[in-house]
């Protein structure tokens, strides 16, 4: 049986004859986590698509972060891993025009620094006598509507895993700010990006007491309010939190730059039409490796939202979500009943993937030469990202490569086991329970790892 029918693997449910003591060992960790009322999806495909083992592999689970493999799948299909985000600089009568492109990777401290890129744009205003500019004016083209889905946790968006996205985003959509004891009252507290000039209002006072040290901060648009306790003792922390207008911080930080570049905004108009002056690109690959290897929610709803952008001129969340389910349709070869794309990061409740399109995405996209960057940007287990405490003390540290997940109520784990002959097998394990139940997580971890181990020994079925 192979994957070239995709119903063979994802509407189909029952298990294929059984291969082995190690089969009997999978069905086994299976039926421990049923027993727990964990309802649990399994499904296996060897390295050249040839079905192993299914259990629910057909029916539709919340699959938490593993929505992301389906994400970086579809836009990896429909980009194409050497895309680029290019963003433009243009001046028109005395204004500065810079067109969105929904570039990620406008990061701090990297080859993508804003700060340095800013800085080149400012020599070339300079360059061309344009030391005075009418205005800054940022073009979203189709980058609209909201900036965060509306099923995601109200009470969360402030967190930096509930980071804006846009045509215009610094630092994944947040502002780091690093607190430190200065031995007064107060703490010392510092923006350290982006750096906007923006005026930090309100204190964090230092307290000797271990215990409710809790600290904080939330964008005020055009200023940053802190609040809380810091242990006196502690050492220096940087804190992430949601900014809640990405453009605006973008431009912000903009003119920022251009004037300590020596480029005044805004003054009298000067008239001068010199077009583009520079165009930044940054590449796609490392988004697609900071979705998968550090679960970054921003990367992958960043990424889903410019695939709607460059494939049907539709940048929004909703375009960004009907081009994915557009993108992973076409990946497949068709769409499983009972999938919900809500969006690209899996921290909503309302997603719903099944065992086998995982499966299936994963082995058209990440399988071979050209699924290499992908397979390569997945965590290892013991070793790396969200796998660096998995699987340790185990024959399997460093050849388990796959996507944690875990919101309330659901725990997954998808990816590709090593063999011992070198070859490869994939799986899909998705996991939901009754989100009531607290401290059930690290029991589903050792689960997945049980039936990963019974996944390394599974025979081919003759």
């Amino acid at each position: 049986m192979q994957l070239s029918v995709l119903p063979a693997l994802v509407l189909a449910s029952a298990l294929l004859t059984p291969a082995g003591a190690q089969v009997a060992a999978l069905k086994r960790a299976v039926a421990d986590a049923e027993a727990r009322a964990v309802r649990t999806g399994v499904a296996v495909c060897d390295a050249d698509g040839s079905v192993l083992y299914r259990h629910r592999a057909a029916e539709a689970f919340v699959p938490a972060s593993n929505m992301k493999l389906l994400t970086a799948a579809g836009v990896a299909h429909g980009l194409g891993t050497d895309f680029e985000f290019r963003t433009v600089f243009r001046v028109v009568d005395g204004e500065l025009l810079v067109d969105a492109s929904g570039d990620p990777n406008w990061l701090y401290d990297t080859e993508h620094d804003p700060v340095k890129v800013f800085a080149h744009v400012s020599r070339e205003l300079r360059s061309r006598d344009l030391q005075t500019l009418r205005a800054v004016r940022l073009l979203p083209g189709s980058f609209t509507g909201p900036t965060r889905p509306s099923t995601w946790p109200q009470d969360q968006l402030h967190t930096y895993y509930c980071a804006p996205t846009g045509g215009f985003v610094l630092q994944q959509g947040t502002f780091v700010m690093s607190i430190q004891p200065s031995g007064s009252r107060r703490a010392s507290v510092r923006l350290v990006a982006p750096p906007t000039g923006y005026r930090i209002q309100g204190s964090i006072a230092e307290v000797n007491a271990r215990k409710g040290a809790t600290y904080g901060a939330i964008d005020l648009g055009g200023g940053i309010k802190v609040r809380g306790k810091f242990y006196r003792k502690s050492p220096r922390v940087q804190i992430k939190t949601a900014v809640n207008d990405p453009t605006r911080w973008f431009r912000d930080a903009l003119i920022y730059r251009l004037a300590a570049g020596g480029i005044r905004v805004p003054a009298e108009a000067k008239e001068s039409s010199p077009g583009i002056i520079y165009e930044h690109r940054s590449p796609l690959q490392p988004a697609l490796r900071r979705m998968l290897e550090d679960s970054s929610n921003f990367d992958a709803e960043q990424c889903m939202r410019v695939l709607g952008a460059i494939k049907n001129d539709d940048g929004s969340l909703e375009g960004g979500r009907k081009a994915l389910r557009q993108q992973v349709q076409e990946l497949v070869g068709g769409m499983p009943a009972g999938v919900v794309i809500t969006d690209g990061s899996g921290l909503s409740k309302q997603n719903r993937l099944t065992p086998g399109l995982l499966v299936v995405a994963m082995f058209r996209s990440f399988a071979g030469e050209r699924g290499a960057g992908l397979r390569g940007s997945l965590p290892v287990s013991g070793r790396t990202g969200t796998l660096t405490k998995r699987f340790v003390g185990t024959d399997l540290v460093g050849r388990v490569r796959a996507k944690t997940g875990w919101i309330r109520g659901a725990s997954s784990l998808s990816g590709l086991v090593e063999m011992p002959n070198g070859k490869i097998r994939w799986f899909s394990i998705l996991m939901n329970y009754d989100r009531n139940r607290n401290g059930l997580n690290k029991d589903l971890k050792r689960l997945q790892e049980e039936i990963v181990r019974a996944v390394a020994g599974i025979a081919a079925n003759g």
